[in-house]
């Protein structure tokens, strides 16, 4: 891999895996439209874990909490959270691994990206206008959190985005668009373990030279744009129109479409 490639694609998982417009899409078109080699196993394992790293740092009093308890006597809400992100990670682990290679790939193809893309683009936007703020993620039923958990599983197709159908799905349920995100992220922590976790098993047997300089910088630079998203997109999403997204999804398909 070139250096431009390196920086340009780690950068490009960094800010895309959290943002509504699907990393895993972007990730499979930027190579074929640039004409670069395909960026392999272990690059992705890389970009992943960088994400993970920056997640886990970003929550890191979140996580700290649910086995710590200022009042011992009393329920201790944020293990109640540890329970929801669990049972909503349960539907994706299953379909991910009864999921054949052959399948996956054929998901991969340029027509079933950008028709993903433009599809859940359209229905995050419709989520965010149709439903109002109404609940809270510690009050959600765990009927509730499977529903956003079946549909975080959609995202094993190109293009659905993980953080736009699991907000999608819990704006859906009315919950409030920050309470979504900041769910959303906390989804992400055990998916993407286990992702990465999962693309690691292929390195097994594999005896290609890995980079090991260019490893390390593309580790960095995703945990660095990860982390940078998840602060501002938190910061400012009750003044983001998702209409941009939807927008920004629509133009992303079309100009695929334009291409085959």
């Amino acid at each position: 891999m070139e250096w431009i490639q390196v920086i340009f694609l780690a950068a490009i998982q960094g800010v895309i895996e959290f943002l509504p417009i699907s990393s895993s899409g972007h990730l499979a078109l930027f190579p074929a439209i640039f004409g670069w080699e395909d960026q392999g196993l272990v690059f992705d394992v890389a970009v992943h874990l960088g994400s993970l790293i920056a997640i886990l740092f970003y929550f890191r009093q979140d996580i700290s909490r649910i086995f710590y308890s200022q009042t011992p006597s009393a329920p201790n809400p944020y293990r109640r959270e540890a329970l929801l992100v669990i049972l909503g990670t349960i539907p994706i682990l299953i379909i991910g691994y009864l999921l054949s290679d052959e399948l996956l790939n054929a998901l991969r193809s340029p027509v079933m990206i950008a028709s993903a893309t433009a599809f859940f683009g359209v229905i995050l936007w419709w989520s965010d206008v149709s439903f109002s703020n109404v609940k809270v993620i510690k009050n959600i039923s765990l009927k509730e959190v499977l529903f956003i958990g079946l549909m975080q599983a959609v995202a094993v197709v190109p293009g659905t985005s993980r953080s736009g159908i699991t907000i999608t799905a819990a704006r859906i349920l009315g919950i409030d668009r920050i309470e979504a995100a900041r769910f959303s992220f906390l989804l992400a922590i055990p998916a993407i373990a286990a992702s990465a976790v999962w693309q690691a098993f292929g390195l097994i047997g594999q005896t290609h030279i890995i980079e090991w300089d260019k490893i390390l910088v593309a580790i960095l630079l995703s945990c660095l744009f990860s982390w940078l998203t998840i602060y501002f997109f938190l910061k400012f999403i009750q003044a983001i129109k998702f209409s941009w997204f939807m927008s920004y999804r629509l133009l992303v398909a079309a100009l695929v479409f334009m291409l085959l």
